[in-house]
């Protein structure tokens, strides 16, 4: 029986995660870091809010990070999974074939 889930190859899965990484390092800091530096402007307080808004945008990019490698490395345990019952299954067939084989042999004798 065949798998309908999405499969993906090892270099799909690193570019994606190349893509994602980057995306969440950045993404968080132009955003949150952004509206820290117009929020010191506006109040006059240059760095202050500047730098803590660099702090939450770090610890915001750690989160995702975090929770995009908790998925990845599910993938890869599905995907461990997967080729150990494969392997399984092959092994099962070749053992029923030679089983197959002897009962040939057997009934020709």
């Amino acid at each position: 029986m065949k798998n309908d889930n999405k499969k993906f190859n090892a270099r799909q899965l690193a570019l994606s995660f190349v893509a994602y990484s980057t995306a969440s390092i950045f993404g968080p800091l132009l955003v949150i870091g952004g509206l820290g530096y117009f929020l010191d402007q506006y109040f006059n307080s240059m760095p202050v809010i500047t730098i803590s808004a660099v702090f939450i945008a770090f610890i915001v990019t750690n989160v995702l990070l975090f929770k995009k490698m908790k998925k990845v490395n599910q993938l890869i345990d599905q995907y461990k999974a997967q080729k150990i019952e494969e392997a399984a299954k092959r092994k099962e067939d070749v053992q029923k074939e030679n089983i197959h084989k002897e009962d040939i042999k057997d009934k020709q004798l």
